[in-house]
């Protein structure tokens, strides 16, 4: 695994912003919930994304001086990332890839070490609270492949967004059965369930969780982690996934939990300077 990581490395300096490679999924446990639940990394029984259509999703492979890990994010501007803490706060060194629905082809990549990466001061890695993550790339030009999510924006009161139509994205497994991740992107359409529908499922949930469901055993799974829940008319992301059950798998129709992207919309703003 080493080997491979310098060989990216070399890529990446020979072809600035382009590489290739292949990726190790990692699970990590979450056990404090009634249904114990795991940081998840892909969706399964999805479709697969035309080229384009999700332009803001990001792979990442995250190095943490041992293993390989996958997950996903979303690209907020023209040099920040946006993931969840849990995929990033042992990293290394982080690659980024752009512009591709296809994991394994030429896109954009950029290497980033740790001191270029935010994690939340108070993320708990055992109860996921604070599950939120940045990393600075540097500066990447939009295309028609590669343009930012939209953010909530500022108000008042901000919706629960119960009942809303969602689309998640990732590279993640695409079924409980298979033991690699997706070679292309994969979709699929939820909705959004109230918090206290989420925890008769998890029993324990912070309100900086938002909770999403699938049916005909449509499902996030391993390799999709920190990647965006996005509500598809506007483009605008309200989540970052966090977790899923792990004891009825991928495929058992169980809602996966989500950071609540405006529960921290001062978090992001104090940490990037952007103006939201």
């Amino acid at each position: 695994m080493k080997f491979l990581i310098a060989l990216w490395l070399l890529i990446c300096i020979a072809s600035p912003f382009e590489i290739r490679g292949t990726r190790n999924i990692q699970r990590e446990r979450f056990g404090s919930m009634v249904q114990k639940a795991v940081v998840s990394s892909r969706v399964t029984n999805a479709q697969t994304a035309p080229a384009n259509q999700f332009r803001y999703q990001v792979g990442l492979s995250v190095y943490d001086g041992q293993k390989n890990k996958l997950c996903g994010g979303s690209l907020i501007n023209n040099e920040w990332v946006l993931t969840a803490a849990h995929c990033t706060f042992t990293a290394v060194v982080v690659f980024v890839y752009l512009g591709s629905i296809a994991f394994f082809d030429r896109s954009t990549c950029a290497r980033v070490d740790k001191w270029n990466i935010k994690v939340h001061s108070e993320f708990d890695r055992e109860t996921l609270i604070n599950d939120i993550s940045l990393i600075k790339i540097p500066a990447v030009s939009y295309s028609a492949a590669i343009q930012p999510v939209y953010l909530p924006k500022r108000a008042p009161q901000y919706s629960t967004y119960v009942n809303e139509h969602v689309v998640a994205s990732g590279w993640g497994r695409t079924s409980d059965k298979s033991t690699t991740h997706s070679p292309v992107l994969q979709f699929a359409n939820f909705i959004v369930i109230s918090n206290e529908e989420c925890i008769e499922k998890y029993g324990l949930l912070n309100a900086g969780t938002i909770c999403a469901a699938g049916v005909n055993r449509i499902g996030v799974c391993d390799g999709d982690s920190g990647g965006p829940l996005v509500l598809p008319y506007s483009n605008i992301q309200i989540g970052i996934l966090s977790f899923y059950s792990e004891d009825k798998g991928c495929e058992a129709d169980i809602p996966a939990g989500y950071t609540r992207v405006t529960s921290y919309l001062d978090w992001i703003e104090t940490n990037t300077n952007l103006c939201l």
